[in-house]
């Protein structure tokens, strides 16, 4: 603007030394200010000024304007001057935002509520791409390599650092849990035909506690209830199978699997297993939306599941060189090891702990199934973990009482309340046993009525 400026005024100075030809401009003098007139005073009306620009100079002024037009035009970069410059800065923004938020509570899910920056779709394919090509290789070698545009993208890199620096002892803390669990949990996605690095959700979703979370869910991989029982695990006053570390592993990889085939994409299928199919399904419906931005920006999906595949990729990167981002005293608890025996009765934890030369405290713990202090009733055996080497030790000691004990008979008296039911549960019997060894024809029970329960003996087999 400055230049048409210049030009204008050296076009005025030119027509008054030597004169124009026709080119006439009208302005008003003063420019479109009028002067204030008296209220009882005539208007005065006065010559507009003539100006005349050559020809040679309205070429001129036009060039002029057209190469100021051009340095508000956009402008396009190639795309890898964009890849190329974009990385410097955003990294610097991811840490600088992870250094200001603080994890919201300490649970054992914290780490799923952990806020940032929202996934995006190119993460999002980028990631596919990765997992498509994990998943084409033999079995044995199915193992997930981050391709570096998904190493740096922004929504990793804020997740790092946040897990490196804010979240740091809560992540350490996961990842030492993590050690106890990790050859099991690798060994079983292997087997399923899954990446290894499937095992960080469980990371993301548990720290590796067997905490219940406020929606119910419960174990390492955070199951509810009735997808627990979608994939055969037993849930009742006894035993809950969420909190068997091996047997939720295997349910958690077929539903994931399940999830695969039902969405077609992985980071839906990971994104499901956190909220929900029903969730994800409902938000797909209510939005129309068919990718992952636009299914965010519904109002039903929560912010720990628009975030939970950058987790995802942050936690995987992190647990597999931990050095290099800065955990590098990490004490890994000790792989879980144990051997089986199959224990035929309901009995008390402190009886078997005391036949096995062990503690309570230590059968809890290798089963965290268990809710009570006791087996589980009935007439089916129940696998009992048990110290490495204690196994044949417990197994003797369940024959030796075996043919030490007679069969013992026993009265129970009919209590209000009492059905053939529950006695035979109580007892670990069966309701037709019961009613055969009674002679009773009819499941009607009278209070006060007194029923023989014949007490079996003790079985142990080494699994």
């Amino acid at each position: 603007m400055r230049t048409r400026t210049i030009i204008f005024v050296f076009g005025l100075a030119v027509c008054a030394i030597g004169g124009c030809a026709p080119a006439t401009f009208n302005l008003p003098r003063g420019g479109e200010i009028t002067p204030p007139h008296p209220a009882n005073s005539p208007a005065v009306s006065l010559p507009p000024i003539e100006i005349t620009l050559s020809p040679a100079l309205l070429v001129l002024i036009r060039q002029q304007d057209k190469q100021e037009e051009n340095l508000f035009a956009p402008i396009s970069l190639p795309a890898n001057d964009l890849q190329a410059k974009t990385p410097e800065k955003k990294p610097e923004r991811a840490e600088r935002l992870a250094k200001q938020t603080n994890l919201p509570d300490e649970s054992a899910t914290a780490l799923q509520k952990a806020p940032g920056p929202r996934a995006d779709d190119r993460l999002l394919d980028l990631l596919q791409k990765d997992l498509d090509r994990a998943i084409e290789q033999p079995p044995e070698q199915r193992r997930l390599e981050f391709s570096k545009a998904v190493i740096e993208n922004p929504k990793v890199r804020y997740y790092i650092n946040y897990f490196s620096k804010s979240a740091k002892n809560h992540f350490q803390t996961a990842l030492a849990r993590s050690g106890k669990y990790m050859p099991m949990i690798t060994k079983v996605l292997r087997d399923e035909g899954l990446p290894e690095e499937f095992a960080y959700l469980a990371l993301i979703e548990s720290g590796f506690a067997m905490d219940t979370s406020s929606s119910g869910a419960v174990g390492i991989w955070q199951l509810v209830p009735a997808t627990a029982r979608r994939y055969g695990l037993k849930i009742d006053p006894w035993i809950d199978e969420r909190r068997d570390p091996t047997k939720s592993t295997r349910a958690a990889a077929d539903y994931l699997k399940d999830l695969h085939k039902y969405y077609g994409r992985w980071y839906l299928a990971t994104a499901a297993y956190n909220a929900g199919q029903g969730t994800i399904d409902r938000a797909t419906q209510a939005s129309g939306a068919k990718d992952f931005r636009k299914l965010t920006e519904n109002i039903a999906l929560k912010e720990e599941t628009r975030n939970f595949v950058p987790k995802f990729v942050a936690a995987s990167l992190i647990g597999a060189n931990p050095k290099k981002y800065g955990f590098g005293n990490v004490r890994y608890e000790a792989p879980v090891e144990y051997e089986e025996v199959e224990v035929s009765e309901g009995m008390q934890l402190e009886a078997l702990a005391e036949m096995a030369k062990t503690n309570s405290k230590t059968l809890r713990e290798l089963n965290p199934e268990l809710l009570a202090s006791r087996l589980p009733p009935g007439d089916k055996t129940f696998r009992l973990k048990v110290p490495v080497g204690q196994a044949t030790l417990l197994a003797a000691a369940l024959e030796q009482r075996r043919e030490s004990e007679p069969i013992q008979v026993i009265t129970h008296k009919v209590q209000k309340g009492d059905t053939l039911f529950s006695i035979a549960r109580h007892y670990g019997q069966k309701v037709s046993s019961l009613m055969e060894f009674n002679g009773l024809t009819t499941h009607k029970l009278k209070i006060g009525q007194q029923l023989k329960i014949l007490v079996e003996t003790v079985r142990g087999v080494i699994r």
